[in-house]
């Protein structure tokens, strides 16, 4: 996998305390100065709260952006050829792995801290994985800056925990992942111990690249709901539910053009003046919580005809329908919640049936990058 000639040695009979020792002596004379370092990340050691696998997205993306041939693969970071997308393809199909689904990856950075200013600068990426057999697959090396766009654009793959619209380049810089070093100005680091210590004594409290980041970021969920009519006339929210898919039922029957444009007349067994109903809606929203408080954006909106889907409806076209709800415009009537409905997804993650409650109080009542151990304490 990593070549052990890539490496500086210690010598054998240096002693771990006195390395360390000599190692942090080594980062206070060059704290004015970049120090080369080489991180060590594992799928496993992930947790839940940073919202996503760093490790899997890391591999997600990047194949993005080599199988486009935006992103050069490297046989290693000495760069002496270059392995094309179709040959990291066969190599694979031969070793019976995934680049996609990789265990490690080692980054190559340099870190200054001056004026307990903590700063990384990204350079690289050296990809490898494991083969049916056990055997070690070496991918290559890829250069931060031929990744750099795609780390910018794509939107990260996040569970409940994590924040909707963050992009993989700010998990990086902020190193808001678990690591372990390899090597740290220019030793190798081979236990989580010396790791530690490092950790302590050079990172301590800082944050990273704090100049590069909002320290008011807004938590945002992508949080998508259904709401079925109910059969239970003597609750208000099952009353005001039930005229909200009344009042969109109403409309689509007013307005034919709209009911055939969404694909009404491609529903078996609907016709248009024939009897129908709708049997659910389901909404996608972006929650935002500011100062405290949660505010809901609709983003979409898909009507179920007989059990069967209409095309979605976009935030821009549910203001053009002329909807009311008790006085009350639609996309208000929507943010106003005053009516029971199910989450089913949060995020990239589905929600099961049985704790979509539990969701709901979650996210009003939790810390929004703890959702799933609130949910688990809760059950």
């Amino acid at each position: 996998m990593v070549k052990a000639g890539s490496f500086h040695y210690i010598y054998p009979s240096m002693k771990k305390g006195y390395l360390v020792f000599a190692l942090l002596m080594g980062i206070v004379i060059q704290t004015s100065g970049q120090i080369p370092v080489i991180l060590r990340v594992t799928a496993a050691e992930q947790s839940d709260t940073t919202g996503c696998n760093f490790v899997k997205e890391l591999a997600r993306i990047s194949w993005l952006a080599i199988s486009s041939g935006k992103a050069k693969l490297w046989n290693a970071p000495s760069k002496d050829f270059q392995i094309t997308p179709q040959s990291l393809r066969d190599i694979d199909a031969s070793a019976g792995t995934s680049f996609t689904d990789q265990e490690v990856v080692f980054i190559y950075e340099y870190w200054t801290n001056i004026n307990r200013e903590l700063k990384s600068t990204t350079t690289g990426f050296l990809f490898s994985n494991k083969s049916k057999r056990g055997e070690d697959v070496e991918y290559g090396y890829v250069e931060f800056r031929d990744l750099q766009e795609f780390f910018l654009r794509e939107r990260v793959e996040t569970n409940s925990n994590g924040n909707f619209n963050t992009n993989l380049a700010s998990v990086l810089h902020s190193k808001s992942f678990n690591y372990q070093f390899l090597q740290f100005a220019g030793k190798v680091i081979d236990n989580v111990s010396d790791s530690r210590k490092i950790r302590d004594e050079y990172i301590g409290q800082l944050r990273f690249n704090v100049s590069a980041f909002s320290l008011n970021e807004v938590p945002q969920k992508m949080v998508t709901w259904t709401l079925d009519p109910s059969p239970d006339v003597t609750k208000e929210k099952s009353v005001n539910g039930n005229k909200l898919i009344s009042a969109l039922g109403d409309y689509l029957r007013a307005n034919e053009e709209v009911f055939l444009n969404l694909g009404g007349d491609k529903i078996p067994g609907v016709q248009l003046k024939g009897r129908w109903k709708i049997t659910r809606i389901e909404v996608s929203e972006l929650w935002k919580k500011i100062s405290g408080e949660t505010l809901y954006d609709p983003l979409t909106l898909k009507m179920y005809i007989n059990d069967s889907a209409l095309a979605e409806i976009p935030y821009r076209d549910l203001l053009k329908m002329d909807v009311k709800i008790m006085d009350i415009a639609l996309t208000d009537f929507l943010r106003v919640k005053e009516f029971n409905y199910v989450i089913r997804r949060v995020n990239q993650q589905d929600i099961p049936r049985s704790e979509a409650y539990l969701y709901q109080k979650a996210l009003y009542e939790a810390e929004w990058n703890k959702l799933t151990i609130w949910v688990a304490a809760n059950r």
